[in-house]
C-alpha cells in the first residue's frame, strides 16, 4: 500500500538530505575565504557584454556561477540583471556558466549550446557572461576553494580585490548596497562565515551519527541524535521532527500518538501535510507489528481534510483509509470516491495512482 506522499525510506532519504543542505555552507575544507585576495579570472570564452581581464583595485564586481541545467540558477538571471540595472557604472556583474558538463569532459561542443541559451535569453540576461572551460580552472579557483557545493553562488569582489562575500546571489542586493557605501565590514563577514562554517562542521557530524544509526536499526540512538540536532539547530526541527515521530510508530506508537497530538495540535496546527503523512503512517499497514490508534488516526486525517477544503485526493485518500480503519465504511466508500473524481480530473496524474485509489475502494466495499 503506497499513497506517494509517504514512503518511509524514501521520506527519510528526504529528510535527511533537506537537513543536510538547509544550512547552505559546506563543512568541507575551505582554502578561498571572505578577505582573500580574488582569484583571477580564468576565462574560456566571453559570450557576452565587456570581457573583464582582470580585476580594479576601485570597482565592484559580481562574478555569479551557473549553468544551464540549473533551475534556481534559471530564476536568478532576471534578479541579476535588475542589480545590473541598477547598479550601473558601480557594479561590474559577471555570470561564469560552470558545471555544465560532466567531470572529465574534454570538449567544448556545449560552448555553441550555452551561447544560443544566452541568445535567446537576450533582454532578460544583461551583464558580463562567460565560460569555464571544460577542464574547471574557474570551478576549481574559486568554487572548489571556497568550498561552495552548489550553484548558484556569486562572490562578490572589492576593495583591493579582494573576496568581500560568498553566497546566494538572491541575498546581493544588501551586500552591494554596504560595499557601495563603503559600510561593509570585511572581518565580520569572514567571522560570520567562519562561525556558519563551524556550525555546518558541527552539524555534518551530527547528521552522520544519525544516518549511521538509521542504516544500522538503531532506533534508541537515532531518536537521541535527533532530539540533539534539534536541540542545537531548532530551525532544523520542521525537517526532522517527522521523522521522529515515524521511528516512534516503528518502536512505541503510544509515545508516537502522544508526540503527534503535541504537534498537531501546537506549531503544525496548519500543516496538512504533517496531519496527512502522520494519519498514513498509522492507517497503512493492514496488519501492523504493534497496535495504532485508530481514532487518532482519523482526528489527524480529518483536520488535515478540513485544512485542504476537501479538494486534496491524497489527503482524502488518507480519510478514507482511516474512516475504514475505525468501522466507517459507508464514509470511507464515499470519501475514497471523491478522491478519484478528483484525481480522474487531473490530466497529470498518474495512472497507476489512480488504479490503486480504485483498487482500494474496491476493498472498503467488499470489506
Amino acid at each position: 500500500m503506497s499513497n506517494p506522499q509517504h514512503g518511509e525510506e524514501t521520506m527519510k532519504r528526504t529528510i535527511l538530505l533537506a537537513a543536510a543542505v538547509a544550512v547552505g555552507v559546506s563543512a568541507q575544507a575551505q582554502s578561498l575565504k571572505i578577505g582573500d585576495p580574488a582569484p583571477k579570472l580564468d576565462i574560456a570564452k566571453w559570450v557576452k557584454g565587456s570581457p573583464v581581464k582582470e580585476f580594479a583595485t576601485d570597482k565592484v564586481y559580481v562574478v555569479e556561477f551557473w549553468a544551464t541545467w540549473c533551475g534556481p540558477c534559471r530564476q536568478t538571471i532576471p534578479h541579476l540583471t535588475d542589480l545590473a540595472k541598477q547598479y550601473k557604472d558601480k557594479v561590474t556583474i559577471i555570470g561564469v556558466n560552470s558545471f555544465e558538463v560532466p567531470p572529465g569532459t574534454t570538449g567544448t561542443e556545449h560552448f555553441a549550446m550555452v551561447e544560443a541559451f544566452v541568445k535567446e535569453m537576450g533582454a532578460q540576461m544583461e551583464y558580463n557572461v562567460a565560460l569555464d572551460g571544460p577542464e574547471g580552472k574557474m570551478a576549481t579557483t574559486w568554487m572548489e576553494a571556497a568550498a561552495q557545493n552548489g550553484i548558484p553562488t556569486a562572490f562578490v569582489v572589492g576593495g583591493q580585490k579582494q573576496i568581500l562575500w560568498i553566497g546566494h546571489p538572491m541575498e546581493l542586493k544588501p551586500v552591494l548596497d554596504d560595499v557601495i557605501a563603503g559600510k561593509w565590514d570585511v572581518k565580520a563577514a569572514r567571522a560570520k562565515a567562519e562561525e556558519d562554517a563551524r556550525l555546518a562542521a558541527e552539524l555534518d557530524e551530527m547528521m552522520g551519527k544519525l544516518m549511521s544509526a538509521l542504516e544500522v536499526g538503531d532506533s534508541k540512538t537515532a531518536l537521541k541524535e535527533i532530539d540533539t540536532i534539534i536541540a542545537k539547530r531548532p530551525e532544523l526541527k520542521p525537517l526532522l521532527i517527522g521523522l521522529k515521530v515515524d521511528i516512534l510508530f516503528d518502536t512505541d506508537p503510544k509515545a508516537a500518538v502522544v508526540v503527534a497530538k503535541e504537534l498537531a495540535n501546537g506549531e503544525f496546527k496548519d500543516d496538512p501535510m504533517f496531519l496527512n503523512n502522520i494519519a498514513w503512517r498509522m492507517v497503512e499497514e493492514d496488519e501492523p507489528k504493534l497496535p495504532m490508534d485508530y481514532s487518532a488516526a482519523l482526528e489527524f486525517a480529518k483536520k488535515a481534510a478540513e485544512l485542504t477544503k476537501n479538494e486534496d485526493p491524497m489527503v482524502l485518500d488518507t480519510l478514507a483509509l482511516a474512516q475504514f480503519r475505525n468501522g466507517m465504511k459507508a464514509e470511507a466508500i464515499a470519501t475514497q470516491k471523491k478522491a478519484i473524481a478528483l484525481l480522474e480530473k487531473d490530466p497529470e496524474a498518474d495512472p497507476d495512482l489512480l488504479e490503486e485509489l480504485r483498487g482500494r475502494l474496491k476493498k472498503f466495499e467488499g470489506g
